[in-house]
């Protein structure tokens, strides 16, 4: 569900949904740090009957042992073992609070963000390209640490209310049972409460929205991608326009749910104090001045206690509003980490070799009003070396997504070996390939790790300065002070080398020599290179290939020349197939680009 319709949600939760919610974090919680759960229940309880001991019992201990004549030396006595034990129980729990809990919380935090991150890497790809997608995503991340830190707090508060509230009530029934109707007057308060946490809820949402697009505007005026662009052109003042306009309407949604938070704060404040603890002050104060039913120890500690009991139920009430605020957000995470990828693998095993071979595939993007992909068939041999050409947005790169599974056939099948490629491991089967890609990214790592796209492991360095140097970039590796551990980008280092479009797509071929590959797939690799570059980075790509499958997508003609079979593709269809000279000698519409950019490179 999109922030934008935060509105049709159903905010009121059902208690069981309440309840379902908290105990999934909690469940979460424990096996993430198995024992941890139970530490915070025991430092919990410790602390409550500490505090309770102290601010009560020790109290009305004293006061009424003076009242009652008893001797100062064993009043002082009870209260000194009592301060040798608090000063044991405080430096015990300040130990867990500062070191203990937040070690073992990093752990939580990390295993939960491993969780969403690894559906999220899990999912296909046309998740990330909707709204609804990223919606939930950006959500499940920023709440995943949050909701389980929050979920664990409020049991811990609960608890610290549960005996707080148990302690001090058995404490004056035992005194004055007619106190005891003072104590639910903050009951009374709860269904401003669940109203007050509903309107948050909704403003927060939407902020969120709107937080989000800030964000975006905001990355873009200093993330490297857009750096060219943002100079070139009045992006700057868009974006800032854009900026402004997101802080405007959070300011609007602040004013529109600002006056209800406070009307309901305000309420529930005043029914707290003036009908709670003042009335419990005015009765005790009467029944010890007045009737003289109550001694001045227990007036006092009645006092105390009663104000006590009263934040201990609003506390408690508090507390409930915090699950179900909880239940309300962990319905996100909850929604993500359900849902079921839609591409899956399966078991079949991968035959040594075979040829992919597509059969009448079609494909369209949702939304779309036509198909990118129509009846499209082809074949790439084990050992051949295919090139798909035609013009952008014939729907080159969509079949690359189709061959890796990043997308599903609407129609067709696409099969290696004669298995349908459903039928094998998803990762098993995306191992078979190589790709370079039109639109990769260089990470902020090391040379080596981008090169291997893996943890380098020690072994790997020889194969590491034999992919450079395949690819064209040793030398240019070998000039860093560090060699192939130099980072790259500034993101994280001042001091990181940034390479440019060429020594990028050098950077991302380079990793076709890193491993071995049954079918190597290169999406418009040489986009940033010039012709000369081109012809020799395809030469040192044939002889890499000279023992495996090799896809190579283009809309420069002059690379298939070398290609054993050529596919042109236009509008989704397969328009020509065959070698270059079939096609040329076919003078269609290959031979009547090929000789276009043929005429352009002469020239």
């Amino acid at each position: 569900m999109s922030i934008n319709s935060v509105k049709n949600k159903k905010l009121k939760l059902p208690i069981r949904k309440i309840i379902s919610n908290n105990l999934f974090i909690i469940r979460l919680f424990h096996k993430a740090s198995a024992g941890l759960l139970l530490c915070n229940i025991i430092t919990t309880i410790l602390d409550s009957l500490a505090r309770f001991v102290s601010g009560t019992l020790i109290l009305r201990f004293a006061l009424n042992g003076i009242n009652k004549g008893q001797s100062f030396k064993s009043i002082v006595t009870v209260i000194l073992f009592w301060l040798a034990v608090q000063l044991a129980i405080t430096l015990s729990l300040a130990v867990y609070n500062q070191s203990y809990l937040p070690r073992q919380m990093k752990e939580v935090k990390k295993y939960f963000c491993n969780i969403v991150y690894e559906k999220a890497a899990a999912v296909e790809l046309e998740c990330y390209e909707t709204p609804k997608y990223y919606d939930k995503f950006k959500k499940a991340v920023d709440e995943c640490g949050v909701r389980v830190e929050g979920a664990s707090s409020a049991i811990k508060e609960l608890l610290s209310c549960i005996i707080g509230l148990s302690a001090n009530f058995t404490l004056i029934v035992v005194i004055d049972p007619v106190l005891f109707f003072f104590v639910v007057i903050p009951i009374l308060a709860i269904p401003l409460q669940i109203k007050m946490n509903k309107v948050r809820y909704i403003k927060n949402m939407k902020i969120a929205e709107e937080n989000r697009r800030k964000d975006y505007a905001r990355r873009v005026f200093y993330l490297a991608d857009y750096a060219k662009e943002m100079r070139l052109s009045e992006m700057p003042e868009l974006m800032l326009k854009r900026f402004t306009e997101s802080g405007i309407r959070i300011i609007k949604i602040i004013n529109e749910h600002g006056f209800s938070l406070a009307v309901c704060g305000y309420l529930i404040t005043e029914c707290n104090r003036i009908f709670a603890s003042l009335g419990a002050t005015l009765y005790a104060v009467w029944q010890t001045f007045v009737r003289k039913g109550m001694m001045y120890g227990d007036c006092l500690v009645i006092v105390n206690s009663i104000d006590n009991i009263n934040h201990a139920i609003a506390d408690s009430a508090n507390v409930f509003m915090k699950f179900q605020e909880n239940a309300l957000y962990i319905e996100n995470l909850t929604e993500f980490l359900s849902y079921e990828p839609t591409i899956k693998g399966g078991r079949a095993e991968l035959p040594d070799d075979g040829s992919i071979v597509l059969d009448q595939v079609s494909f369209r993007y949702e939304g779309a009003s036509h198909d990118t992909l129509r009846n499209v068939s082809m074949r790439i041999g084990a050992k051949e070396k295919v090139a798909i050409v035609g013009h952008n947005g014939a729907g080159k790169s969509t079949l690359v997504k189709l061959l890796l599974r990043l997308y599903e056939p609407d129609a067709g099948k696409i099969t290696y070996g004669n298995i349908n490629i459903k039928e094998f491991p998803l990762s098993e089967y995306r191992k078979m390939f190589s790709t370079v890609l039109q639109d990769f990214h260089v990470f902020a790592l090391t040379v080596a790790e981008n090169v291997m796209m893996d943890s380098r492991k020690d072994d790997d360095t020889k194969i590491i300065h034999y992919a450079l140097e395949k690819s064209g970039l040793k030398q240019k590796t070998d000039s860093f002070a560090k060699g192939i551990d130099t980072l790259l980008t500034r993101e994280f280092d001042e001091d990181g080398k940034v390479f440019s479009g060429g020594e990028q797509q050098m950077l991302a071929i380079a990793h076709v020599y890193s491993k071995a590959n049954k079918f190597v797939i290169l999406d418009e690799p040489s986009s940033a290179l010039d012709p000369v570059a081109e012809n020799e980075m395809y030469i040192r790509m044939m002889e890499a290939c000279s023992d495996c499958g090799m896809i190579f997508i283009s809309h420069r003609l002059s690379s298939a020349v070398m290609a054993d079979r050529i596919y042109l593709i236009e509008n989704g269809e397969v328009a020509e197939c065959g070698t270059h000279q079939m096609l040329m000698e076919q003078d269609g519409k290959y031979a009547d680009m090929f000789r276009r950019q043929a005429i352009n490179y002469c020239e």
